[in-house]
């Protein structure tokens, strides 16, 4: 399975590399590549200028950009049963979202970074038996 999403994000980036080559937009490469370490670099050049608009005008200039070129990625494992309830629960906060808003609600844009920051405050100022306690509930 590993080896499929690889596979993928190898040909992804080739991908986004031809693309860059065929627009012509090699100043924005250079500089990418001065900035940027050369795998981060290769993974976030270009944004995405086929997509629509995501948010609206209430961040700005944040819209034409990539989430790969505001924000790190992170990998992590879980459970079966939680990566289901996280899949459930983004499902109805974006069709609550999308429906009351008429916006997208990404999820690595929006919902990963909400569920970590209220994550880290339902955690913060636990003790040692508190974390046990938790950590024993899973």
């Amino acid at each position: 399975m590993s080896d499929d999403r690889s596979e993928r994000l190898r040909q992804r980036r080739k991908e986004s590399q031809e693309r860059v080559r065929e627009s012509g937009s090699s100043e924005v490469s250079e500089t990418a590549e001065a900035s940027e370490p050369a795998e981060q670099s290769e993974s976030s050049k270009p944004s995405k200028p086929d997509k629509p608009d995501e948010t609206g005008d209430a961040e700005g200039d944040v819209d034409d950009s990539s989430v790969k070129e505001e924000q790190v990625g992170t990998y992590m494992y879980l459970p079966q049963s939680q990566k289901k309830e996280l899949e459930r629960l983004y499902n109805m906060l974006k069709a609550e979202y999308e429906y009351e808003y008429g916006e997208e609600f990404e999820k690595n844009r929006a919902f990963y970074p909400l569920v970590v920051k209220y994550g880290f405050e339902s955690l913060d100022g636990l003790d040692a038996s508190e974390i046990r306690e938790r950590l024993d509930s899973l």
